[in-house]
């Protein structure tokens, strides 16, 4: 934890940023309520938006300092094979087939074509899916009038962009967007509805085939939609059903198959077998006979696998303490209120448009309740599943909501009023000053689950800077 004279510094510091920043951010709304013409200058609305970004810059290097140096450790020759980071892209169907194994496949056939160093061809991949995301979420953002400064946030990318720790989680989130936007064209453009399905298959294919943890934000909520769709139309309920399952079929036998295609401890020593190759000819400073952590957990028992993500989700794998399950769940409360409320950082501008915070939050209600096998049983790495969450939500909020195309049930459409008439009804949980502090406070995980790792962004931010004032002071004295 910071010492208290660094608390208090970097205290003062968010706390300028902040009324400076929210002072920007009320001056648009109040004139579009009251009709009133900006009388500010030039100069005072520049003061402003020069604040605005300083604000974004302190969130930068905050990004910065979590990824502890993510950006230079790409393209590094010297990164081994067994880490999570590396191994689990190297699984392939050598040992027969198994799930995750289409990228280690492709990367085996180019290896086998021509010699090169694989990790290199790893982070360029991740590299250029991360770009890909973050284009996609600046699209996003620009087209909404969200704030930017939003996107180096631990709950969008600030923990794993750039960072080889994401593994495969912006290709399954590119290809996720991908897939919402054919389902869209699937339901609006009847003449192009067997292309637009056509593609839609041969995506799912491909992104369950990368890492099936993607079935569980892309997929249900589109079953959900279809569903309801049907159901607008006037078609019984079994007949809704019927339809929505008869639609997402080949999606449900994918994920099937590949489920069922676990892996042993025999698959994972012939994966690793069949890199012999490159590990010769490119070596690293582990021992190469030694199978890699993502290969491995191919031959994880299950019910063990489980018991240990459940307890290192909420009780924690290093302290572990009871105390950490409530602090959780406000965790999550306050990662849904976020989301919900992402419209009011604005950072000033006066074209941004409001959200609709009850089509959010029903979005994000659906998407966490279809991802709680991940923040359970299937993962610890809230530092992963977070951006799941949030990110699958704004993707979809953001492609169906300008058609009014997203119907919900009518009890998940009730508790989303209840939630948002409760902020509405108090009018500090919605002002600007609260988003942006909990934004600042709320400690998202940098991997592990919430209070695994009590350094939020936010800390980290502030130490690097004082780190830099330390060293600016030394070379000065």
């Amino acid at each position: 934890m910071l010492k208290n004279d660094s608390t208090a510094m970097s205290t003062a510091i968010i706390m300028y940023f902040c009324d400076k920043l929210f002072y920007s951010q009320l001056e648009p709304r109040r004139r579009m309520v009251t009709g009133h013409k900006n009388n500010k200058s030039i100069t005072d609305r520049n003061g402003e938006r020069v604040c605005s970004w300083l604000v974004f810059l302190f969130f930068l290097m905050g990004f910065y300092a979590s990824n502890s140096g993510g950006v230079t450790t790409l393209f590094n020759p010297q990164f081994g094979y067994q880490g999570w980071e590396i191994s689990e892209w190297l699984i392939n169907y050598e040992g027969g087939f198994v799930r995750r194994g289409i990228t280690g496949q492709l990367l085996l056939e180019l290896e086998q074509l021509h010699l090169y160093d694989v990790r290199i061809a790893i982070q360029l991949v991740y590299m250029v899916s991360s770009l890909v995301v973050l284009y996609i979420l600046y699209r996003i953002f620009k087209t909404e009038g969200w704030s930017p400064l939003l996107l180096p946030t631990g709950m969008c990318v600030g923990f794993t962009l750039f960072n080889l720790w994401g593994r495969k989680d912006f290709v399954i989130l590119s290809l996720a967007f991908a897939i919402f936007l054919c389902y869209r064209l699937a339901v609006t453009r009847s003449s192009k509805v067997l292309t637009a399905w056509f593609s839609l298959y041969i995506l799912a294919a491909l992104q369950l085939l990368v890492h099936e943890a993607a079935f569980f934000f892309t997929y249900p909520i589109l079953m959900l939609h279809s569903y309801h769709t049907m159901r607008a139309t006037g078609h019984s309920r079994a007949r809704s059903t019927a339809l929505a399952v008869m639609f997402f079929l080949p999606v449900l036998t994918i994920m099937a198959v590949v489920c069922l295609s676990r892996g042993d401890k025999g698959v994972a020593d012939a994966i690793w077998a069949s890199w012999g190759d490159v590990f010769a000819a490119y070596p690293s400073s582990a021992d190469p006979t030694q199978v890699g952590l993502g290969v491995q957990a191919l031959g994880w028992d299950m019910a063990s696998a489980f018991a240990k993500h459940l307890y290192g989700a909420f009780v924690g794998n290093s302290s572990p303490s009871l105390w950490r399950v409530p602090l959780t769940m406000l965790v999550l409360l306050s990662v849904y209120y976020l989301i919900t409320r992402i419209d009011i950082s604005t950072m000033g501008k006066s074209r941004a448009k409001p959200a609709d915070h009850m089509l959010l939050s029903n979005v994000a209600l659906v998407q966490f309740i279809s991802l709680l096998p991940m923040f359970t049983i299937l993962s610890c790495d809230w530092g992963r599943t977070l951006p799941y969450w949030v990110l699958s939500t704004l993707m979809f909020y953001h492609i169906f909501h300008h058609d009014g195309m997203v119907p919900f049930s009518a009890m998940l459409t009730r508790t989303s009023r209840a939630i948002q008439d409760f902020i509405d009804s108090h009018k500090p949980l919605s002002s600007p000053l609260f988003y942006l502090l909990l934004v600042l406070l709320t400690p998202i995980p940098n991997y592990y689950a919430p209070l695994d790792h009590l350094n939020t962004i936010q800390q980290r931010c502030c130490a690097y800077i004082l780190d830099v004032i330390n060293h600016v002071t030394i070379l000065l004295s």
